[in-house]
């Protein structure tokens, strides 16, 4: 009986190899495909880029987070607008960060930067008190207008960094 079996395994044996590479395959494919859809991957990777202060940013983030931030804008209530603000402020302190500014605050990062480094760097410090100013003085009142202006401020340091067109 099991010298049977043997023999129908051994005569068998290219057959059996087939099947199971093609199984193999198909189970393969289904990790790869449920990998890809639940981002596991790219998490990982962005978040160990994250960690090493790598240079190459994350385009497709920084775009998302430039829509939300016109979004807020385009809503005109006060609290979105102050949200569209601190949200460009953190942005570009995540992107100076990621390019080497180290220091213990964004305070710090803008006094080393140089106008040559960033042209609109003396605007991006007056906007950056101002941020300072929504996220300190709870009732503090910022027009559309003003909002609009600190946000166009940031944007022209964004295409300048190259993160958005």
């Amino acid at each position: 009986m099991i010298d049977d079996f043997i023999n129908f395994f051994t005569e068998n044996l290219l057959v059996f190899q087939i099947v199971s590479l093609f199984v193999s395959t198909i189970l393969l494919s289904f990790i790869i495909y449920f990998i890809a859809k639940l981002n596991i991957i790219g998490e990982k990777i962005e978040n160990f880029i994250d960690v090493l202060g790598a240079k190459d940013i994350s385009k497709r983030r920084t775009l998302k987070a430039w829509k939300q931030i016109q979004r807020r804008l385009k809503t005109g209530e006060l609290n979105q607008l102050k949200l569209a603000i601190l949200e460009a402020d953190k942005v570009l302190y995540e992107v100076l960060k990621m390019i080497d500014y180290q220091a213990k605050n964004f305070d710090e990062i803008l006094e080393k930067i140089t106008e040559i480094q960033l042209s609109n760097i003396k605007e991006i410090r007056h906007i950056h008190k101002l941020r300072h100013r929504i996220a300190s003085e709870p009732d503090f009142q910022i027009s559309v207008n003003e909002a609009e202006m600190a946000i166009e401020i940031y944007k022209r340091a964004f295409q300048e960094l190259k993160l958005i067109e």
